[in-house]
């Protein structure tokens, strides 16, 4: 597979349309058959290969369309490109021309590995055996429109100019190009020139770098346009995983319940396959004897034994109170995502007294129960000792040796006895108590903080402020069942 070939099929999966691998190589093979000379008939076939719905075939028609269609043609001599089109007969020869940038593949067809023209709009391919070898000096005095156009690619390849993703950006790479085309001995030639004596020259050589500073710009700035979008929604994507879940805004939330759910997905279809487990582990001898009674001992039939895995039984504590209850939201929201392998799901809200939701969750659904939960029991003083009291009178003849419980909160009791009788007790009935704190374990046991009473009552007892690490936590859950 082509470079080309490889950004374009990047650019696509930054745009929700997930390419395999498979597809990948059908891709490749595709573009091997038809080429690039007919575009028309390239996104045809491409199309048929890569974009499965009516939304991804939008999503694969707006991608291909910018970034097979953009050409590099850096003209630095704008009084002669008047004077071409005031005499169309001059100008048809240069028009005519083939892309400066494209390469031929075997079919004598423009292939895309330097980027532009009839082939692609990244710059991710290698600079052709006849790249560009003279000083930029001398390109710029001759204005080679194809040497140019070369040589800005392979600057641009050096720079990995594919990896812009920031408006902000857009200066840097520029520079970086202009640098490695060799901008320091053009300025260092306008220098002696202006010392020489020769002004005329050093305004001619300082206006036309001008015009390929803005060549050079124009290409970054549809490098952005082609990758930012994709890009940069994958860099809010990791910034938003990792970042403090109290510290998320109020207009983010709508995005982070799009993220939760895609990792709830993630990890329902990762637990939920059934895994075949033919004549593997160990013998069962009861059974396969059972089995070959009516064949006088003889084993035909072998049984083997397999471990159940078992679904949990969840039972969520939330502390709904301060900053704490922006990570009991997507907690909760995330287990309830994973409705598939954990449909045994009770949750309980608390700052004071605390009171079970889960009938809210069923009636209303995680976008409406979560707010009316923090509304209903948030904006109290916290207690622990009285939740633990509540949640014992509750649900704890309940709790038995396939029950999980999961506490979220930071522990902090405001002076209160939190009633670590009541965990120990539970501990001694469920499977396995965790407790996720927000908090980092270096200040647990500070000030009115009873983690350290709390923790060794606890299966686990580990910090949790961010969805990657709230995801990490739930996979373990769902691993050791």
């Amino acid at each position: 597979m082509d470079k080309a070939l490889a950004d374009f099929v990047e650019m696509l999966r930054y745009s929700d349309v997930p390419v395999s691998i498979s597809e990948s190589v059908d891709a490749a093979e595709t573009v091997r058959l038809f080429g690039y000379k007919d575009r028309g008939l390239l996104k045809t076939a491409l199309a048929q290969v890569m974009a499965k719905t009516i939304e991804e075939q939008e999503s694969f028609e707006r991608c291909f369309d910018e970034f097979f269609s953009y050409q590099i043609n850096p003209d630095l001599d704008p009084e002669n490109t008047q004077e071409e089109a005031e005499n169309p007969e001059t100008s048809q020869t240069a028009e005519s021309s083939p892309p400066p940038t494209a390469a031929n593949d075997d079919e004598g067809q423009p292939s895309p590995a330097s980027g532009g023209g009839e082939g692609g709009g990244g710059f991710s391919g290698e600079q052709s055996q006849g790249g560009a070898t003279a000083p930029l000096i001398d390109l710029l005095e001759r204005n080679d429109r194809t040497e140019l156009t070369m040589a800005m690619t392979a600057a641009a390849n050096a720079a990995n100019l594919r990896n812009i993703v920031l408006m902000t950006q857009r200066g840097l790479y520029t520079r970086r190009i202009m640098e490695g085309m060799g901008l320091d001995q053009v300025n260092r030639e306008i220098s002696r020139r202006n010392q020489e004596g020769d002004a005329a020259g050093a305004d001619r050589l300082s206006g036309r770098t001008e015009l390929l500073f803005d060549a050079v710009r124009d290409m970054v700035e549809r490098q952005l346009a082609l990758t930012s979008s994709g890009k940069a929604k994958q860099f809010r994507q990791d910034i938003l995983k990792n970042v403090r879940l109290s510290n998320v805004e109020h207009r983010d939330f709508k995005y982070m319940r799009l993220l939760v759910q895609r990792m709830a997905k993630r990890l329902t279809d990762m637990n939920s396959r059934v895994k075949k487990v033919k004549n593997r582990g160990h013998l069962d001898i009861r059974k396969t004897m059972r089995r070959n009674v009516a064949y006088d001992g003889i084993l035909f039939e072998t049984h083997w034994k397999q471990k159940h895995k078992d679904r949990p039984k969840v039972l969520a504590v939330c502390d709904v109170s301060g900053s704490v209850a922006s990570v009991a939201r997507f907690l909760l929201l995330f287990l309830y995502s994973l409705n598939e392998v954990l449909p045994k799901v009770r949750s309980f809200a608390f700052s004071g007294d605390l009171g079970e939701i889960t009938a809210e969750f069923d009636r209303l659904g995680p976008e409406e129960a979560i707010p009316y939960a923090i509304d209903k029991y948030g904006g109290r003083s916290t207690d622990y000792g009285r939740a633990l009291e509540d949640f014992k009178d509750l649900c704890l003849n309940d709790i038995d040796n396939r029950t999980t419980v999961i506490f979220l909160g930071d522990g902090r009791s405001n002076g209160a006895d939190p009633r670590v009788d009541i965990l120990k007790e539970i501990k001694l009935r469920a499977k396995r108590v965790i407790w996720l704190n927000p908090e980092r374990k270096s200040i647990w046991g500070s000030g009115d903080s009873e983690m350290l009473r709390i923790a060794p009552y606890c299966t686990t007892a580990q910090t949790c402020n961010s969805l990657n690490k709230l995801e990490l936590i739930l996979r373990d859950l769902l691993k050791s069942n």
